[in-house]
């Protein structure tokens, strides 16, 4: 199985790239999962902030603010991946951490359309049981590539020789 990502370039030179493991990829999947979490925490503190507020008889009702919070969860849950990969170059804060990075097949930046299937599909990749289709799809596939990266053409590269 290969261990690069080979990139051909329009003057025919190849470029090849160390492919992220699964090992690597579920520590970097860990820290943006635990930063996912106290974002979360937060928004809940903030929000039941305001409901109290709210109670007290001022401002929107606790139906907006419910709303808001809901769509608060949303966006740290399935915005969160796709932020980074898009305005961090291809890396979420777990990523960085561990020398990882998001690209197309071609070694270019990952697209708006490529960030946001690969990590819906994050939901393809939990299924049966705890992200079990993931793992074996990051086994069984030539470049280590999830499901919603097979999906997307991404693949995850090593690049500071982690």
């Amino acid at each position: 199985m290969p261990q690069e990502l080979v990139v051909r370039t329009p003057e025919n030179a190849e470029i090849r790239v160390p492919l992220a493991g699964m090992f690597s990829r579920a520590s970097a999947f860990v820290h943006d999962v635990a930063i996912q979490f106290v974002c979360v925490i937060v928004a809940h503190f903030v929000f039941l902030f305001v409901l109290e507020v709210l109670n007290s008889g001022r401002g929107f009702g606790p139906g907006f603010v419910r709303g808001l919070y809901s769509i608060a969860i949303f966006v740290f849950v399935f915005g969160y991946y796709s932020f980074f990969e898009l305005y961090r170059n291809g890396q979420t804060p777990g990523k960085k951490a561990n020398g990882l990075r998001v690209v197309a097949l071609n070694g270019q930046r990952v697209g708006l359309f490529s960030s946001l299937l690969r990590n819906f599909l994050r939901i393809a990749d939990f299924m049966p049981f705890m992200f079990l289709a993931g793992i074996f799809s990051t086994l069984i596939t030539e470049r280590h590539q999830r499901i919603g990266d097979v999906f997307a053409g991404t693949v995850v590269i090593r690049i500071d020789g982690n």
